[in-house]
């Protein structure tokens, strides 16, 4: 037998690559909660900012805090400032019809403020959406060339020809709905998601990956003048980013015009972004606005439906707080605009004069004899409004499908409790819940 005395057991051999993941990974995740923790501490900078701006009586800091169920007080208080004014935050403001058309209609106004000789935005997303500013701040040139590559998918021709299958999703939805719902979360929300699922060929296996990301996605277009919770911005951050992965490994987009390319996938991201939210909005603000008096009436024809549902994105336009920088100096109003200085439309304080009430408590109200429907007024938000152009007719088109659907199948919908909007919401004004009863 051989002689084992002495011998050493075998000692065990490091596993220098596991060794190395490892301390890569704890890194990594150290790395990332620094970046979390700045991230948390800018956003709550701008926050406080905002709150002592408004808090110190300046109006449109106070709108950009979004904790308003109804901006009509802080529109008439900025209309009493005059034409244009600069607020404590140091945006120049308007809420004038002709003044804000003439300002997003202007090519010395970019939808961008550049860094001196670096060529990139400094703006608020550049701390909610790092490296994401390209589809939320779409430059003029940037939207028509998007506008033209969509074309054969969103035009005008394009949405007419999807309207069987908008209505077919609509009904679908609106039929299994339950006697007591949620406008917005078992309706309203849904609509705009599974048209865009179906319209850009989502597989049925990542139909409820597409839903989470979109609802991730919801207070985007807020982000970008609100600062949101540091656990929503992450969240929006991943969802955009799986996203731009899913859309990246469809085959829908050779439908588009042209070598789409990247621009397929910009699109794809942009209807969502500018479709979601927007139209979940308009149907809830809609339907609120005719309960308890009015509905269903003027909703029972789909022509009328869509009059209705035009009248409910005039109120709420995608963008009621429409942002540009001048890129040099110029005068506007009256005043000395430098370069690089932000110059604030807004929008929303346009269209506050219509017959649907935007405040929660129009819903609760007491039955108001029925007015009859005018035609909207020309919105500020017209050929000048290149952030909503690539959407728009999408939107009119679903907003008004989904108004229609839903009379059908609830005719006698009630309020069934309080309405709830969402806060940090001063952009789109979106609704968080709803509580109707259907019977």
């Amino acid at each position: 037998m051989q002689d084992m005395q002495g011998v050493q057991p075998e000692q065990p051999v490091p596993n220098t690559r596991q060794t190395q993941l490892e301390q890569s990974e704890q890194r990594t995740e150290a790395a990332q909660e620094m970046e979390d923790s700045e991230l948390g501490r800018r956003l709550q900078m701008l926050r406080g900012m905002q709150w002592v701006f408004g808090a110190n009586g300046d109006p449109y800091a106070r709108l950009l805090c979004g904790m308003e169920d109804d901006p009509s007080p802080l529109y008439d208080e900025i209309r009493t400032l005059g034409e244009l004014h600069r607020s404590r935050t140091g945006a120049w403001v308007t809420a004038a019809p002709g003044l804000g058309g003439r300002i997003l209609a202007d090519r010395q106004l970019g939808a961008r403020r550049l860094v001196a000789g670096a060529g990139e935005t400094d703006g608020l997303e550049q701390y909610v959406l790092p490296g994401h500013q390209a589809f939320l701040r779409l430059e003029r040139e940037e939207a028509e060339r998007l506008r033209e590559v969509a074309a054969p998918v969103l035009g005008a021709a394009a949405v007419d020809a999807w309207r069987p299958l908008i209505d077919e999703v609509c009904a679908g939805l609106a039929k299994g709905l339950p006697d007591t719902f949620d406008l917005v979360e078992e309706y309203a929300g849904l609509v705009p998601v599974e048209v865009l699922a179906r319209i850009w060929g989502v597989p049925e296996e990542d139909r409820a990956r597409f839903g989470r990301d979109c609802r991730a996605l919801a207070p985007a277009l807020d982000s970008l003048l609100c600062p949101q919770q540091l656990a929503l911005s992450k969240d929006m951050a991943s969802a955009l980013e799986d996203l731009r992965l899913l859309f990246d490994g469809l085959d829908a987009m050779p439908r588009l015009a042209g070598p789409a390319g990247g621009d397929g996938t910009a699109v794809a991201m942009l209807t969502v972004l500018l479709c979601t939210e927007p139209v979940t909005t308009a149907i809830g603000n809609a339907v609120l606005g005719l309960l308890p008096g009015q509905w269903p009436a003027p909703c029972t024809g789909r022509v009328a439906a869509g009059q209705v549902a035009e009248q409910a994105l005039h109120r709420a336009v995608s963008y009621r707080i429409a942002t540009r920088f001048a890129r040099e100096d110029l005068e506007l109003a009256g005043c000395e605009v430098k370069s690089g200085d932000e110059v604030v439309v807004l929008a929303g304080a346009v269209g506050r004069d219509g017959p649907f009430a935007a405040a929660p408590a129009a819903s609760l109200a007491p039955p108001a004899p029925p007015a009859p429907l005018a035609p909207p007024a020309p919105s500020v938000f017209g050929a000048a409004a290149f952030e909503n152009v690539l959407a728009e007719h999408l939107v009119r088109a679903v907003t008004g499908a989904a108004l229609h659907a839903l009379a059908e199948r609830a005719p006698r919908l009630t309020a069934a409790g309080p309405v709830v909007r969402r806060r940090r919401s001063p952009v789109v004004g979106g609704l968080h819940r709803a509580p109707v009863a259907a019977a």
